[in-house]
């Protein structure tokens, strides 16, 4: 431990990373707090979801999450149909109030923020070369300039950036640890050519952040606070984790922190195609893309920042599932399970996902929102995302 003491001082001279990657080593939940972060406030009139808990229709449903939930080190888990809370728990010490980190589920509300700014016309295309706003990487490279926003959107840039591991080796943990991002994230090369294959890169999060933030002259939380925050009646105050005191630059990426009730406002959004109190904040359009399972099924289950999940269906009878399988578009062939006969297929539930599987979860024909806030998903038989479209599709 001496020598890993020293290095630290050491390096703490030149930069902070070390020192911040030692303070959040453990990935706790409340290690946000140890970070430099600005704050998101409140909305003037904030929305409360209808209280359908009572409801004995999903009483047995409530029953089966007590019972799943207990073990699977969740933090918050929270259901949300027709626009009221049908379920909602808190684990191991945190509360309807507690500020839980989102990590890449914040990359789906940087998203929502550029579909914003397109509407307002402060983003002209999406088909624009991300060197309309950001000039200095056309400087550096002129290659950058066959990027276009949409290849950010769909991770589909081409830019060389490792992350996989998450550990002290991978460029998102380096580029969110810096203390002037900016610096680090203009330095990034080019690897392919954009469009060739999708390869999830946090860092094309990190340059839309910049440029909603040159598009629109607002920080990107401010921003966020303006268009999203207040208009859709946030409850509590958020924070957005940024790289230092100094700079004030938003780990875009990763470092929204707020409760569990606002989290599914955005789900909420999107439910409502986008209107909000007879409001379109987002075009439906924009929607649309997200929320079609043929949208989605095209672009390989990732588009603008959302992910597609694959919902299960089990059968007791072989026929009846390969039935179920070819009245299905998207479906996957029919596998023998424990319960009989499963069906996988990609119905039009989508959702955004963080590290240690957070998750905001909407399913737009049940008129399901869930919200999944925790430490890694522990579970005997199902994984995260198994679990959560299993429960939407219940609900």
């Amino acid at each position: 431990m001496r020598w890993l003491k020293y290095l630290l001082l050491v390096t703490t001279f030149s930069s902070c990373y070390l020192l911040r990657a030692y303070k959040v080593r453990h990935f706790n939940l409340t290690d946000h707090t140890l970070l430099p972060s600005v704050s998101i406030a409140k909305s003037d009139s904030p929305f409360h979801f209808a209280d359908g808990i009572q409801n004995p229709v999903y009483e047995e449903l409530r029953n089966y999450l007590d019972t799943n939930l207990s073990r699977s080190l969740t933090a918050a888990f929270l259901v949300i149909k027709n626009d009221s809370i049908v379920y909602e728990r808190y684990f191991n010490g945190f509360s309807q109030q507690s500020l839980l980190p989102s990590f890449s589920v914040a990359k789906s509300f940087v998203a929502t923020l550029v579909a914003i700014a397109l509407k307002e016309g402060k983003i002209k295309s999406l088909q624009e070369p991300v060197t309309n706003y950001l000039p200095e990487l056309y400087k550096r490279d002129q290659r950058f300039s066959k990027i276009t926003l949409q290849h950010l959107l769909d991770m589909e840039s081409g830019l060389h950036f490792n992350e996989e591991l998450y550990n002290l080796k991978d460029d998102a943990i380096k580029l969110g640890l810096r203390p002037n991002i900016v610096k680090h994230a203009l330095k990034v090369k080019i690897e392919r050519d954009p469009g060739e294959e999708f390869n999830y890169q946090s860092i094309n999060t990190e340059y839309l952040a910049l440029v909603v933030q040159r598009a629109t002259g607002k920080k990107l939380a401010t921003y966020l606070q303006e268009k999203i925050w207040q208009p859709l009646g946030a409850e509590y105050n958020a924070t957005w984790n940024v790289d230092s005191k100094k700079h004030k630059q938003e780990i875009a990426f990763a470092g929204l922190n707020a409760t569990a009730r606002d989290f599914a406002k955005l789900g909420l959004l999107y439910l409502h195609l986008g209107q909000w109190k007879g409001k379109q904040i987002v075009d439906t359009g924009w929607v649309n893309t997200v929320n079609n399972a043929d949208s989605l099924y095209q672009a390989g289950g990732y588009k603008n920042q959302w992910w597609s999940g694959l919902d299960e269906a089990f059968f007791s009878d072989s026929l009846e599932a390969l039935g179920f399988s070819n009245r299905k578009k998207h479906s996957r062939p029919v596998q023998k399970s424990k319960e009989g006969y499963s069906v996988l297929y990609r119905s039009g539930g989508f959702h955004a996902e963080g590290f240690l599987k957070q998750f905001v979860y909407i399913n737009p024909v049940n008129k399901v929102v869930i919200v999944r806030l925790g430490r890694f998903w522990s579970h005997p038989t199902q994984h995260a995302q198994q679990f959560i479209y299993n429960i939407g599709e219940r609900f």
